[in-house]
């Protein structure tokens, strides 16, 4: 298959998963029960996060990273309150787009460097576990930095901030951890249904080239 025509294929899937994923993100905002959210932020069920671990699981590690980081910039402009940082403090605008987006989506991607993560429901599991986790790693720690300031707006959080201690990065890791958890579980369960759907789309990817000359 020649280069530009895999490319095309790559650049043109990225665009279908991502464009999936925005739309799970909004219609799932909608449905009562999918859209429970963490008093401070965080989906319970973010299902919109599985089209793109996929693309790294179909195309690869390089355009895994780049559509998931594309995901986290889009979801940073459509999160209002985090632009809105700018015009306030820079530095903490910068840190939360870059922990909170750009390396927390991004790590979604590296599903790619799982070559057999669609092979099994065991496999994938373990994908999304792994990818999840060190989402789970980089909201912890802008967690810790920032939002704990936050904890104060809330009486659930200001209790979790008291019980463990007034330790940031503990109250940080277990506020995130609660909805890093069911988002697992409800992509993991969705995923390993639809395991073999989702093989055919990668074989199909694989073996189908695109053609572009003239008839």
């Amino acid at each position: 298959m020649n280069q530009n025509h895999l490319d095309i294929k790559k650049i043109a899937l990225v665009s279908t998963l991502l464009a999936m994923a925005l739309v799970i993100d909004f219609v799932t905002g909608l449905i009562p029960g999918l859209n429970v959210s963490m008093p401070l932020g965080g989906r319970f069920f973010n299902l919109s996060l599985l089209p793109i671990i996929l693309i790294g699981l179909v195309i690869g590690p390089l355009y895994g990273i780049i559509g998931a980081v594309l995901y986290g910039v889009l979801t940073f402009y459509m999160d209002g309150y985090a632009l809105a940082y700018f015009t306030e403090d820079f530095l903490q605008a910068s840190l939360v787009f870059m922990l909170d987006y750009v390396i927390a989506f991004g790590a979604l991607g590296l599903s790619g460097f799982f070559k057999k993560g669609l092979e099994t429901p065991l496999n994938f599991i373990v994908t999304t576990v792994t990818v999840m986790m060190i989402r789970w790693l980089s909201s912890t720690i802008v967690g810790a930095l920032l939002w704990v300031t936050y904890a104060s707006y809330n009486e659930w959080t200001q209790d979790l901030l008291n019980n463990v201690g007034q330790n940031a990065f503990l109250y940080s890791g277990i506020y995130n951890i609660l909805y890093t958890l069911t988002s697992i579980i409800s992509i993991s369960v969705i995923g390993s249904l639809t395991l073999k759907q989702l093989n055919i789309l990668k074989n199909q990817f694989q073996s189908n080239p695109i053609r572009l000359t003239n008839q």
